[in-house]
């Protein structure tokens, strides 16, 4: 057992914590960036359980990417969302995840993670063969495992005395890692999965067609066959928005990513593709968000 470091970007200056916390990520999950706001309140402690590495951040609202992880070895990432909201995208599925439920990336793919304000989460990095071929060969892309199960949780208690027991975890035995894996692998092959509907999940099918210029409310719900109150309880149930404001914000992301690929598209065919009908009102809109017009914050990039 590793010995566990704390941070806080509390003890920071308010105008250098954005770049403490931005830093700090990329240092402590290999290929990760995150867009967070500036004067972000944010807490990570990490330490090592023999093969696996954990983490626990409790954070302001914040929007992370991984891209994907190139090593010879392969993992998978535990993600316990003790409180707030988590909504993970990868390889084309949604989860989003309440308290005690349990989200699953795959570190071989990219991923991106919204996470709510006052968000609480335990993460922990697998490594694929812990887990046994079985469990190991299956297709792990944004799967949520509902935290009402008792396999998952279980697995979920497991993690938490981890993090309660952590002043004494030098004074633990060898081999509690491969306990922790025993009950990810129970907690994978017996859990009850957690998966939307993507008829009718309004925010699913929001995310799904992004690129849809008519896309707010009123389509929606006609799309998903909900009451337009509906839809909006289920946005600020799900991602604490409205249904307008996350669809900008999610279109406002996109753009700044593919302006910062340098694809070949120009700015007008990039806001266009992602569902703007007028490139002057996108641009008005990017620079309201970033503080910089597309075209300046690509040749920055």
């Amino acid at each position: 057992m590793s010995a566990v470091e704390l941070f806080t970007t509390r003890m920071v200056p308010h105008e250098r914590r954005q770049g403490f916390w931005c830093s700090l990520v990329a240092e402590t999950f290999p290929g990760m960036t995150a867009d967070v706001p500036a004067g972000i309140r944010a807490d990570l402690a990490r330490w090592s359980v023999g093969n696996m590495a954990v983490a626990h951040a409790r954070s302001d609202r914040a929007r992370v990417e991984r891209k994907r992880d190139v090593r010879d070895d392969r993992n998978l990432v535990f993600h316990l969302q003790r409180r707030g909201r988590l909504m993970m995208t990868q390889a084309g599925r949604v989860a989003i995840a309440g308290g005690g439920d349990i989200v699953i990336a795959d570190e071989a793919t990219p991923y991106t993670i919204d996470i709510s304000d006052a968000n609480d989460c335990l993460v922990v990095h697998v490594p694929a063969p812990m887990l046994g071929a079985e469990a190991a060969a299956r297709d792990w892309h944004a799967h949520m495992l509902d935290g009402h199960d008792p396999h998952v949780a279980l697995f979920g208690r497991m993690l938490e005395g981890l993090w309660v027991e952590r002043a004494k975890l030098d004074r633990l035995e060898q081999g509690v890692d491969e306990v922790l894996a025993g009950l990810a692998r129970m907690a994978c092959l017996r859990g009850t999965p957690r998966e939307a509907e993507p008829s009718r999940d309004p925010v699913d099918y929001a995310l799904s067609h992004l690129h849809d210029p008519e896309l707010g409310t009123a389509r929606i719900a006609e799309m998903t066959g909900l009451g337009t109150r509906a839809v909006q309880k289920a946005f600020a149930r799900h991602v604490a928005a409205t249904p307008t404001g996350f669809i900008a914000e999610q279109r406002l992301q996109r753009a700044a990513e593919a302006l910062k690929r340098r694809d070949g598209r120009s700015v007008t065919q990039i806001a266009f593709d992602i569902g703007f009908s007028d490139s002057a009102f996108f641009s008005r809109c990017f620079r309201r968000r970033f503080g910089e017009t597309p075209s300046s914050w690509r040749d920055r990039a």
